[in-house]
């Protein structure tokens, strides 16, 4: 019994190490994607916002701090999104912030981006949609320095079928279970992504080497 005991507990300790390994070498990638999906949304969303803004002064405004930002000048566009989001009426105030944020990040300022969204995540006024991706992003930056379990609870309800960010909540809850070594978790977040027809190709196919990495492939077609 002893023996069957310790036998046991190693292969748990290899899985557990090959987890780690796992993440180490995807975990970013799949960060990176979900980052990603939030803010091509979040553009969408702005997009949308100054085409029915009757504020056009403040629209304008905001078009030339956005100039920044193409022009790479990210510690700039951060502060200037900031001193704008301070001004600015809600809507507008709450894309800044999410701006500033993704801003400070590239900047490599992370306690900045951070202050940034959890300012979107107290604001009573911010858009929900908007509200959301900030708790997205808050999430990617500190799935690797808090527990991976509190964070995958927190990810679970942006995840369900029909969520507005649910393809970049799933990547993330798939990471925040290979890093709290759930492997049947993560598998199973991996799969709902990569078999779901509206998941971007991108997406999918990361979904699927992950599933390839994990010893889980998907069914092959067959002709």
């Amino acid at each position: 019994m002893k023996s069957d005991e310790f036998i046991r507990e190693v292969e748990e300790e290899l899985q557990r190490e090959k987890l780690a390994l796992l993440w180490k070498r995807w975990g970013g990638l799949v960060i990176g994607g979900a980052v990603a999906i939030v803010l091509a949304t979040a553009g969408w969303v702005a997009w949308q916002r100054r085409q029915e803004s009757q504020r056009r002064a403040e629209a304008a405004r905001f078009a030339a701090v956005e100039q920044l930002l193409v022009e790479g000048r990210d510690k700039d566009a951060a502060a200037a999104l900031r001193g704008f989001a301070g001004e600015a009426s809600t809507g507008f105030a709450t894309l800044a912030r999410l701006l500033a944020a993704a801003a400070a990040e590239r900047a490599g300022d992370q306690g900045a981006a951070l202050a940034d969204l959890e300012a979107v995540l107290r604001d009573p006024g911010a858009d929900p949609l908007l509200k959301e991706a900030a708790s997205l992003l808050e999430t990617a930056h500190r799935l690797d320095r808090d527990d991976p379990k509190a964070l995958a609870a927190r990810l679970e309800p942006l995840a369900v079928d029909g969520a507005p960010f649910r393809h970049a909540a799933l990547q993330l809850l798939a990471a925040a279970r290979l890093r709290a070594g759930d492997r049947e978790a993560a598998v199973a977040a991996l799969r709902r992504l990569a078999e779901d027809p509206e998941t971007p190709s991108g997406t999918r196919m990361r979904a699927s080497e992950l599933l390839d990495a994990l010893g889980a492939p998907l069914p092959r077609a067959t002709s």
